[in-house]
């Protein structure tokens, strides 16, 4: 059963895809559920295209002017409206998951140190199935992935997974310092990341 506050579809979905969507979520929360014990009360968005995706980057963009980007964006979580917006005609079922794991991931930690946990734990969670995961760019390795296993290497699994839902306290500066800029507030750690790279 899912237990979201609400689901809603942007757009008209024959019954089988449908059926498709509402598998893929139960799956994702059940998943999720069994490891973390939780499971996520963000509200679900179906969208079709790249178009009703645009619409969407484009009405939670804040401080910035509207404009279209033509976004690649498959998936997208906004932890302001507690909203996880997906887009059925190209999502897998690991793009939901990634997605639901970013819904049950404490909001105090900074949109990198998020980002690394929901990619981190969205592999650990398909290990035995790698092709569910959803495709990703190798920077997405490099600015979140290593650092997050080098963080769960450090204090372990257990502990990373207690973290993650905000249920444990980590002394920073005792990491390394591609562990540490994980915890940086969020405009610092894209504009070093830009300055380095």
């Amino acid at each position: 059963m899912n237990t979201n506050k609400s689901l809603t579809v942007l757009t008209e979905i024959p019954t089988e895809e449908m059926q498709k969507v509402l598998i893929f979520i139960e799956n994702a929360n059940q998943i999720i559920s069994e490891y973390f014990g939780v499971r996520t009360s963000f509200d679900i968005v179906i969208c079709h295209g790249s178009w009703e995706m645009e619409i969407q980057v484009i009405s939670r963009r804040r401080e910035q002017p509207l404009q279209y980007d033509d976004t690649k964006s498959v998936a997208i979580t906004d932890y302001h409206l507690k909203e996880i917006i997906i887009r059925y005609d190209v999502a897998k079922f690991g793009h939901y998951l990634h997605e639901l794991i970013h819904g049950i991931i404490s909001k105090n930690h900074s949109q990198q140190l998020r980002e690394g946990l929901a990619w981190y734990f969205t592999l650990k969670l398909t290990e035995r199935c790698r092709y569910v995961r959803p495709k990703y760019p190798s920077w997405i390795d490099n600015l979140y992935i290593y650092p997050v296993k080098k963080l769960a290497q450090i204090i372990g699994d257990d502990f990373l997974k207690d973290f993650a839902l905000g249920n444990g306290v980590i002394q920073e500066d005792a990491f390394p310092s591609d562990v540490q800029e994980l915890f940086l507030p969020e405009e610092f750690y894209y504009a070093k990341k830009r300055y380095h790279n």
